[in-house]
């Protein structure tokens, strides 16, 4: 199952984006962790594993970002691309 999360980020200092994602890599193993924007708002994160906000907030905290979620979703690895599993 491939989970991801898409936040909403807003940055005091633009370097803090690179080291957030950095550090975002590190906290969840295995993850996927993309910028899909050029002003480093929006947040891609995904993962072969269940991981919540909680396991991020502490990082997202670090550099005094704020964030929300804009999107969580979660895909059965055997179902067509694109179909959507809500939890």
């Amino acid at each position: 199952m491939r989970n991801n999360v898409l936040f909403k980020t807003k940055f005091r200092k633009i370097i803090d984006a690179f080291w957030l994602r950095e550090d975002i890599l590190e906290t969840i193993p295995n993850c996927q962790c993309e910028y899909l924007d050029n002003s480093f708002r929006l947040l891609s994160v995904s993962s072969e594993t269940l991981f919540s906000e909680n396991e991020l907030k502490p990082v997202f905290e670090l550099y005094k970002t704020e964030f929300s979620i804009i999107e969580r979703i979660s895909k059965a690895g055997n179902e067509h691309p694109g179909h959507i599993v809500a939890r």
